[in-house]
């Protein structure tokens, strides 16, 4: 339990020191959030979201309904419910049983504001569903359904399995705090469904690997296009190496 209490402390650390480096009050960076429908007549997002974020800079809500795109330093695409299967799907493959419904507001966004977003460069990072999605536009598909270590419902932050960094080069800087021994670093789970390595679209490269089971963990597009994703909720975790590469996105335009 110490032990425990230790790491956890020098991460918090970290995590200040990464921040603390990186924030600039006199540029405040802009981010805007996908929100969805949170009640039956509610709009938002989550309130571990919006605490997270706002250590970034200025959050704002970003409708899907919305016709243009918004001037923001970065986009984020938070969690939800599963992708639209036939988004991916040919006509010979079946959804799985234990695929759920998809979030319709979500899926607007992906569909006519997500492209306008990626057309005019703006960075993004994409966490859990928003990674699913991200992969999928750019021509990957899913794993609908699959079993491991997940959070219990009371503890979204508790890290459940370790994980094994790979190709830390391809971004400046993120070798030097990813230099963990495979399976050392760990992150917490809440998601069934994994994105596809045999569809793996060419733009993107493994960052992080699930340390028993290989599912990817951690993903990029850079340097061909500014978006990390990850497969975890950073939200409740605040680990030091996704900290990193959110910082990395929203300092591009500063170098």
């Amino acid at each position: 339990m110490i032990g425990l209490l230790t790491k956890m402390k020098k991460n918090r650390g970290q995590v200040s020191q990464i921040i603390k480096n990186y924030k600039n009050m006199n540029n405040i960076k802009k981010i805007g959030i996908v929100g969805h429908f949170t009640g039956e007549n509610s709009f938002g997002i989550s309130k571990p979201y919006l605490f997270f974020w706002q250590q970034f800079g200025e959050v704002s809500l970003i409708s899907p309904f919305e016709k243009h795109v918004r001037d923001v330093d970065l986009l984020v695409m938070p969690g939800g419910q599963d992708v639209d299967p036939y988004r991916y799907l040919s006509p010979e493959e079946d959804t799985h049983i234990f695929t759920g419904s998809p979030c319709m507001q979500k899926e607007r966004f992906d569909r006519f504001l997500l492209p306008k977003y990626m057309e005019a460069n703006i960075p993004i990072f994409a966490t859990c569903r928003g990674m699913q999605s991200m992969y999928v536009t750019l021509g990957g598909k899913l794993n609908q359904h699959m079993s491991h270590e997940t959070n219990p419902s009371h503890d979204g932050g508790k890290l459940v399995h370790g994980i094994t960094f790979e190709n830390q080069h391809i971004i400046p800087g993120f070798a030097e705090i990813t230099q963990h021994k495979p399976g050392e670093y760990k992150i917490n789970s809440r998601h069934h469904q994994t994105v596809n390595e045999e569809t793996k679209p060419e733009i993107v490269t493994i960052l992080a690997r699930h340390s028993t089971d290989d599912e990817i963990e951690f993903a990029t597009t850079f340097p061909f296009y500014p978006c990390h994703m990850t497969q975890h909720h950073v939200e409740d975790t605040s680990d030091p190496a996704t900290v990193f590469l959110i910082n990395h996105l929203l300092n591009l335009n500063d170098e």
